[in-house]
């Protein structure tokens, strides 16, 4: 758009710039006026529709052509959400029983050995309803304490069959005395795995902690143990972070990070309506997460820099928008899925006509949502779910009275003074059904305008046939006049600012058209420049 802008006044400095008569200086004359006109031909300056509108072509945003031919902008950003250990935290377990002998023994008179043993089926708390069969474990620790209160010796092998290292279960035995009553250990979780898909029984279950205890009471001839001595022992699994988890995760959140898409292409209008007819947002979703998920839209907000905002609102945050998980069998894969926002199922539209500066995007993704059938569930420390966010802004639109300002500094060429008039024509062909207004001013160093060229037709809007295309170009004539005031005038002027209004075809009448990348805008500059001097230099 910036070429657009500078256009109209390109021939003005120009030929400000090149009319330096000192050469006549030392023409051998005496008391002869000079009064001549010099008249030159700038030459052609043609643009497409996307040239005027290179200076969208930034960090945010780029221009192109969608299938049909028509210019389009596209907007993209990259989104990423939790992490996977971020999005499941393993919760810290504990348990605890005792184990009492069961039997009274008083003074027997030999020496003799008592075993007992028994099963525990302990439930993993969870802070769902997450179901776990098997967590395989990056780290973590596991705390195992026993105590005693017998009067004798105490040989004792805790086997904890839910927790595996290389298919063998995580063992841990030990001696008590009645001296020494107390026993604890700790051991790193990094190489084991944890099933929990059996119940004490061997029937499939879920969260099931099985503990195998068994111990050996010594028994000396002179040993009493009553039925109800016993040795406690307590388990704790604590600070894990896992490799694998497979089972049930329940419904949760897992949060998409907070981005801002920044709209540069409204930041250049101050006044004015511009409509799209069909704006697209492509939401494309790729997950590896093992379970399906539905994505919540209705944190999507657009604001303009008048601080006026709008949500987003439609059947796109009302219907399931589901996104699609790998299954177990083809984990380590990743499944894209793309969820349109358009002007059937949202008001992207009306969001898009605020002329918005911004647009804040917050998805919540939800975990196995309801109305979803059931899938068999796993996470591992490389799962990630990825959004991309493509937005596609056809130039299919209606601009009525758009304007836009462009500043650029001006200095004032030297010997100015001797220009009695200046006039620059702009000759125009145009296949693009926009027309454009133009209105030269320029200012003094504190801002003020010192002179403007009234506003005027710089271009006209070319027919629109029923195919939806121009087939004829629009042509017309523009001249910039200066006079002799009005050049002493721009003497003090340091800077121009040029305001351009937009209209597309039959705006007045609601039309849209549609802009294609082959249309052009042609221009052949010209000047014509009278000047005054005499012999003496004056």
């Amino acid at each position: 758009m910036k070429k657009l802008l500078i256009l109209s006044c390109l021939g003005l400095c120009t030929i400000l710039v090149a009319c330096n008569v000192k050469y006549f200086e030392n023409a051998e004359f005496d008391d002869i006026v000079f009064d001549p006109s010099i008249a030159v031909v700038f030459g052609e300056l043609n643009y497409t529709v996307d040239e005027l509108f290179e200076q969208l072509n930034d960090a945010n945003a780029g221009v192109t052509s969608n299938d049909e031919g028509v210019v389009t902008i596209v907007y993209s950003e990259e989104l990423q959400s939790q992490s996977a250990q971020d999005f499941l935290q393993i919760q810290d377990q504990g348990f605890e029983s005792s184990l009492p002998s069961g039997v009274d023994i008083n003074n027997p008179g030999v020496s003799t050995t008592v075993t007992v043993s028994e099963s525990y089926e302990f439930d993993l708390v969870q802070r769902r309803g997450e179901r776990y069969d098997s967590i395989f474990f990056q780290s973590g620790l596991f705390d195992f304490s026993v105590e005693s209160d017998f009067d004798a010796q105490i040989d004792f092998t805790a086997t904890f069959t839910s927790l595996q290292e290389a298919g063998a279960p995580l063992t841990m035995s030990g001696t008590l005395t009645p001296g020494n009553n107390t026993f604890n250990d700790t051991e790193s979780l990094s190489q084991y795995a944890g099933y929990f898909h059996l119940d004490s029984n061997g029937d499939a279950a879920s969260n099931k902690f099985l503990v195998e205890l068994t111990y050996d009471i010594t028994i000396t001839p002179t040993t009493t143990v009553s039925s109800t001595d016993r040795i406690q022992y307590s388990i704790g699994i604590n600070n894990t972070k896992f490799e694998r988890v497979y089972g049930y995760l329940d419904s949760q959140e897992l949060e998409v990070s907070f981005e801002i898409v920044n709209f540069d292409f409204f930041s250049q209008f101050f006044t004015g309506d511009i409509t799209f007819t069909d704006p697209q947002v492509n939401f494309v979703f790729n997950n590896s997460f093992g379970f399906p998920m539905s994505v919540d839209f209705q944190q999507i907000q657009a604001s303009n820099e008048d601080g006026q905002t709008l949500s987003l609102q439609g059947d796109i945050i009302t219907q399931l928008n589901e996104i699609a998980g790998p299954r177990v069998a083809n984990e380590g894969a990743i499944r894209e899925t793309t969820i349109e926002m358009n002007k059937d199922n949202s008001n992207i539209v009306d969001m898009l006509n605020i002329q918005p500066d911004r647009i804040v995007v917050d998805v919540i993704a939800e975990s196995n949502p309801d109305g979803v059938p059931f899938q068999y569930n796993f996470i591992n420390d490389a799962s990630l779910l990825t959004v991309g966010v493509g937005i596609e802004i056809p130039f299919d639109m209606n601009i009525d009275g758009l304007q836009a300002e462009e500043s650029m500094s001006f200095t004032p060429p030297e010997d100015i003074d001797q220009a009695k008039r200046l006039m620059i024509r702009l000759a125009s062909e145009n296949y693009i059904p926009l027309s454009g207004l133009v209105e030269i001013q320029f200012l003094n160093s504190n801002g003020d305008i010192v002179y403007s060229v009234d506003e005027q037709a710089a271009f006209e809007a070319a027919e629109v046939g029923t195919d939806g295309r121009t087939s004829l170009p629009a042509n017309a004539v523009s001249d910039f006049v200066l006079e002799e005031d009005d050049i002493r005038a721009i003497t003090n002027a340091s800077s121009i600012n040029l305001v351009v209004t937009l209209t597309t075809t039959d705006a007045d009448q609601g039309a849209s058209v549609k802009l294609f990348d082959d249309y052009e805008l042609k221009f052949k500059v010209s000047g014509q420049l009278d000047v005054e001097f005499n012999s003496s230099g004056n």
